[in-house]
């Protein structure tokens, strides 16, 4: 199934997955887990960036807002699957 969300629409999930029972596709939605990877930048020393770059980029990276708000997901039903990426 694939769920498509326009540019200024508000993502919610457990909402278009609700929606989805009136076309007879009954989907639990706080009954469904949700897996969502995560990447966590590592800033490494003699990279190929400047130094001062790698730890900007990890701490816009670090800051940023996550996926399960974004998405509304409910938190207990959320699996994160994790990789930590050198730059």
């Amino acid at each position: 199934m694939t769920l498509r969300f326009d540019f200024m629409d508000t993502p919610d999930v457990p909402k278009a997955l609700a929606r989805l029972e009136s076309q007879g596709l009954r989907i639990p939605v706080f009954e469904t887990t949700y897996f969502l990877s995560r990447e966590t930048v590592v800033p490494m020393s003699g990279g190929g960036m400047a130094n001062w770059r790698e730890r900007l980029f990890e701490a816009t990276s670090r800051n940023a807002s996550g996926v399960v708000e974004f998405f509304r997901l409910p938190d207990n039903a959320v699996v994160e699957l994790g990789t930590r990426v050198q730059i």
